[in-house]
C-alpha cells in the first residue's frame, strides 16, 4: 500500500484574490493498493470496463463520489457508469496480466494518472519487475468504445508489453490491479508524477531550453470553450504565443510539444495533464468560468516545480461553462508573473 498527502507550496498567482481551491489550504490525500489475484474460483474479470470480483464491483472509494455520481447518474448512487451491464463470459488469456481501468471514465488526465495507469506506476515502485513486462488489459462497454489516445498512451509508457483489449477478459495465471482511496476530492500521486516525469525523460529527446509560449484551444469541445478566443491570440501573437488544438495530435506529440513550451495557456481541460513533459520553471496558465473545485493541475504543477497562475472569466454561460477572457487581464497576469 501507498500512502501519500501534501499541501501545495504556493498560491496559485492571480491579478485578483486567487480561487480558494487554488491556494496552500488544498489538502491532497490518498491511498494505492496494488492487488495479484490467482484464485480463479473467485471468478475475477476485467469487464465492461470495470474490476470484477464475483458479483462485486470494485473502484476507488471516495467520499465525494456519491454527491457527484448522484447528480449526473441519479438511478446509480455512488456506482461507476457500465454497472448495470450483465456479466460476460470472459476471454481467458494465459499469460500473466495487468489489468486497466477507470472505470469508464474517458478523461485524459484519469487514463495517464488516476486510476488509469496506477498498476504499471505501483509495479515499479515496489520494483515488482517479475510482472513488468506482462500483458496489458483493457476493457470498454459494449456501446462506448476507449478513447483514441488509450493505445498509443499504452505504447508510449509500455512498448515492449502486449496489448489485449476485450468487452470481459482474465488471466489464468495471473491478474494484477490497482484499487485507491481518496481522502480528498482530487488526488493526485507525488511518486506516480515522479515516475511518469522519468518515462518522459527516457522515452522523448527534451529540449534543454524551452522557448514555445503555446494556448490551448478548446474550439472543438462543447464546454468549457473561451468565446472570444480570437481577441486573446490577437493580444497574445505579439508576445509569441501559437494555439494548437491537442486532440489533433498524437500522444507524444502532445508530450512533445509541452516538453519544448515554457508557457502554457488555456481553459481548464484534461490537455494540461501533459504538463508532466514540462521543463522545471516552465509556466501554467488557466482560464477559468467560475470559481470552482480546479484544483488537479495546481496540485500537479505544484508537485513538478512550475509555475501556477489563474485567471476568471468575466462572463460565464452557467449550462455550458462557456466563457469570455478579458485580454487585458491576461496581458496582466503574464507581467505579473514575469513572463512577459
Amino acid at each position: 500500500m501507498l500512502q501519500e498527502s501534501f499541501n501545495p507550496r504556493r498560491n496559485s498567482i492571480s491579478i485578483h484574490e486567487p480561487v480558494a481551491s487554488l491556494t496552500t489550504d488544498l489538502s491532497v490525500s490518498g491511498r494505492q493498493w496494488l492487488y495479484e489475484v490467482t484464485d480463479f474460483s473467485a471468478s475475477f474479470t476485467l469487464s465492461c470496463g470495470l474490476l470484477r470480483w464475483k458479483k462485486a464491483l470494485l473502484y476507488e472509494s471516495n467520499p465525494f463520489n456519491h454527491e457527484s455520481r448522484s447528480h449526473f447518474y441519479p438511478k446509480s448512487g455512488n456506482r461507476p457508469p457500465g454497472w448495470w451491464h450483465r456479466y460476460r463470459r470472459p476471454e481467458r488469456r494465459p499469460e500473466p496480466l495487468t489489468l486497466l481501468s477507470t472505470h469508464n471514465n474517458p478523461n485524459y488526465f484519469h487514463w495517464l494518472t488516476q486510476p488509469g495507469l496506477a498498476p504499471l506506476f505501483l509495479q515499479s515502485h515496489f520494483n515488482l519487475h517479475d510482472h513488468q513486462d506482462s500483458a496489458i488489459a483493457v476493457s470498454h462497454r459494449p456501446s462506448q468504445l476507449l478513447p483514441q489516445f488509450v493505445e498509443p498512451l499504452l505504447s508510449f509508457v509500455a512498448p515492449r508489453a502486449s496489448k489485449f483489449i476485450s468487452l470481459s477478459i482474465t488471466s489464468t495465471t495471473s491478474c494484477r490491479f490497482a484499487l485507491q482511496q481518496h481522502d480528498s476530492d482530487v488526488f493526485i500521486s507525488p511518486a506516480q508524477l515522479k515516475w511518469l516525469t522519468n518515462l518522459c525523460h527516457s522515452q522523448l529527446r527534451l529540449a534543454i531550453c524551452p522557448w514555445r509560449r503555446i494556448y490551448l484551444s478548446r474550439t472543438n469541445a462543447r464546454t468549457r470553450r473561451c468565446l472570444n478566443e480570437q481577441k486573446l491570440m490577437t493580444a497574445l501573437s505579439p508576445y509569441g504565443f501559437q494555439s494548437y488544438c491537442l486532440e489533433s495530435l498524437p500522444v507524444e506529440a502532445q508530450l512533445h510539444l509541452f516538453s519544448e513550451s515554457a508557457v502554457v495557456i488555456g481553459p481548464h481541460g484534461a490537455g494540461f495533464a501533459n504538463m508532466i513533459a514540462c521543463a522545471p520553471s516552465s509556466a501554467i496558465i488557466e482560464l477559468l468560468p467560475r470559481p470552482g473545485n480546479y484544483s488537479h493541475y495546481y496540485a500537479m504543477a505544484d508537485q513538478l516545480d512550475l509555475k501556477h497562475g489563474h485567471l476568471l472569466a468575466t462572463h460565464c454561460d452557467p449550462k455550458t461553462d462557456n466563457f469570455s477572457i478579458d485580454p487585458d487581464q491576461l496581458i496582466s497576469l503574464l507581467s505579473l508573473m514575469e513572463l512577459i
